[in-house]
């Protein structure tokens, strides 16, 4: 039996969300036990090379996300078999891309030395330059496997396109823990990646093959050349936003590294990573809602019904982003103790540096979709690299004095400028969304519920804290008042009728 779109959609969002819990649980629970078994030094070493081969990632210009775009248009237009002449049109693309990433790889590998001399020692440089072989043969296999999950996404398989990458990660978790105590070794962990990373490929390969049935063809006069033409601008703009991206995620750590050491490194990417959790509750429902919208634009009043898709994916976004910024701020010390120990004050501000700028653009990073679905990224490509290049200039110019504190003010103020205040006036002003309107209506019952929430978590926390018991009983507090407060204040009329009929299908 087929599972509908609009159901493969919320169970895509659901293992999204499982996902997010896993990596929760990665991170709050097995770094502590890597950087235990590798020691602080091999920790930093490899979170550095994991930063700097993640920004090859660039090279692969976007080709699985066009895929999505391209597949989610022909099916939204009906024209599918159009979908393998276009597939085979990025095959081509990616042959020609995967040799060039292999030689930028042993460029790189031949720069190490030069980049990291100044902040690792030589016994640092040695395990960097192992690690990075391994990332580098990682790198060419996760672009690959980008191109199948663009596919799988295209067709709105979220379902078996999240579900594949969530058993790789518990995979990966559950290998970590019983192999890392044996081996006490940063190669394992990347060796273990690769291994991953080749499976999954492996299986969504196989199941394309047996699923879809795709009709290659190769013969090049047939192809169109109005679709060449337009899906070579998407990409290029794909490819440049995803630079400005990546340079945004992986710059901090590479500066740091090269800067400051290894070591300091580790501080910082304990700080990123609670804000890449942050990130992924609001990525997990905008990352399924492209194939939707692109549905939505075709139609003759996409602009009002586009606003009220972002504005109901937007609330959700904002209950669970405000919800981690808020119980966060109050807790996020005592959180830190008992995570890290004592000695890590630094990573407290680090992230709420990162945090509350990002919060009141990612509850809206639905307008993205839009403009992915109407090819119209060429002015946001654009506000991206001046953001990076703002980043970037701060980070460098600042961290002498401020250390990695520069970098993450860089990163906040490249996400307020450019993310937030300019491409909202583009949204306004080009796309003729009411974007105060839009705000209005996400913070319409959950701002204020958030409000009250913190104000007493704030009180209970004044008197209960310190101790693992009473940071749970005190999470347990706002999570309980928040519902209730969303459930008698918060929630809208329609969104209340949704919730009854959940627990009626579902429980009653």
């Amino acid at each position: 039996m087929k599972i509908k779109n609009n159901n493969q959609m919320k169970l895509g969002a659901l293992i999204s969300y499982c996902t997010i819990l896993a990596n929760a649980l990665f991170g709050l629970f097995v770094t502590p036990f890597i950087l235990k078994n590798i020691g602080s030094s091999a920790y930093g070493v490899y979170k550095t090379m994991g930063s700097l081969s993640s920004s090859l990632l660039i090279l692969d210009l976007g080709i699985g996300s066009t895929l999505l775009r391209y597949i989610s248009k022909y099916r939204a237009n009906s024209e599918d078999k159009k979908i393998g002449s276009f597939v085979s049109l990025m095959i081509c693309e990616s042959a020609i891309i995967l040799p060039l990433i292999i030689l930028v790889e042993v460029i790189l590998y031949f720069q190490l030395g030069a980049m990291y001399s100044g902040g690792f020692s030589e016994g640092e440089l040695a395990l960097a330059r192992q690690i990075f072989i391994i990332l580098a043969l990682n790198i060419v296999l996760n672009i690959v496997e980008h191109f199948l999950h663009g596919i799988i996404s295209g067709y709105n398989n979220f379902l078996f396109g999240n579900g594949i990458k969530l058993s790789a990660l518990l995979a990966r978790i559950i290998t970590t823990l019983i192999l890392l105590p044996l081996f006490k070794s940063a190669l394992l962990l990347v060796g273990i990646n690769l291994l991953l990373t080749f499976l999954t490929t492996i299986v969504q390969l196989t199941y394309i093959i047996k699923k879809y049935h795709i009709h290659l063809n190769f013969t090049v006069r047939e192809w169109e050349t109005g679709i060449i033409k337009e899906s070579f601008f998407y990409t290029v703009l794909i490819f440049l936003t995803t630079i400005a991206a990546q340079v945004n995620n992986n710059l901090d750590n590479v500066i740091i590294g090269a800067f400051l050491g290894a070591e300091k490194v580790t501080i910082y990417s304990f700080g990123l990573l609670i804000f890449g959790m942050f990130e992924q509750l609001s990525t997990a429902i905008s990352g399924v809602a492209l194939p939707t919208i692109s549905k939505i634009v075709v139609s003759e009043d996409w602009q009002k019904r586009t606003q009220e898709f972002i504005v109901r994916m937007g609330r959700v976004q904002f209950m669970l982003l405000g919800a981690a910024v808020t119980g966060f701020a109050v807790l996020g010390n005592t959180f830190l103790d008992i995570w890290l120990g004592k000695g890590y004050d630094d990573v407290y501000w680090i992230i709420l540096i990162l945090m509350v700028p990002a919060l009141f653009e990612l509850c809206v990073n639905g307008c993205l979709s839009v403009l992915r679905a109407k090819n119209m990224l060429g002015f946001r490509t654009g506000i991206l690299f001046l953001s990076t290049l703002l980043n970037l200039v701060i980070s460098v110019v600042g961290i002498y004095k401020y250390g990695y504190f520069a970098a993450a003010f860089g990163t906040a103020t490249s996400f307020l400028v450019g993310s937030l205040i300019i491409m909202n006036l583009y949204y306004q002003r080009k796309l003729k969304f009411n974007m105060l309107k839009i705000y209005r209506e996400i913070f319409r019952g959950t701002f204020p519920s958030l409000v009250f929430s913190g104000l007493l978590l704030a009180v209970t926390s004044h008197f209960m804290n310190g101790t693992v018991i009473a940071f749970l009983i005190n999470t347990a507090i706002f999570i309980g008042v928040f519902i209730i407060q969303m459930l008698i204040y918060g929630f809208t009329a329609e969104e209340k009728k949704t919730i009854r009929n959940i627990v009626k299908k579902n429980i009653m």
